[in-house]
């Protein structure tokens, strides 16, 4: 498959390459759908989410808080 870059965005494209932050212009691009594929995967898992307390099936924000301590806490302590 073939693309073209649009021409707003060739100088910025090209600039990613010059300045060694990418190999060629191909891992520009394949770093930008990388990052549209992260964004769609999280507007999917945020509308689920709605879906979810949509639905009443949400969880108490007290439960939410003491989990995510408990996790803080197991990463400091190394037991990831």
């Amino acid at each position: 498959m073939t693309t073209e870059i649009p021409s707003d965005l060739v100088p910025f494209v090209q600039r990613m390459v010059s300045e060694k932050r990418f190999l060629n212009e191909s891992d520009v691009l394949a770093e930008g759908l990388r990052l549209l594929q992260a964004k769609e995967t999280l507007r999917s898992e945020v509308k689920k989410g709605f879906d979810q307390l949509d639905a009443g099936q949400g969880i108490p924000a007290a439960d939410v808080y003491r989990r995510a301590e408990e996790r803080i806490q197991e990463i400091e302590n190394g037991n990831v």
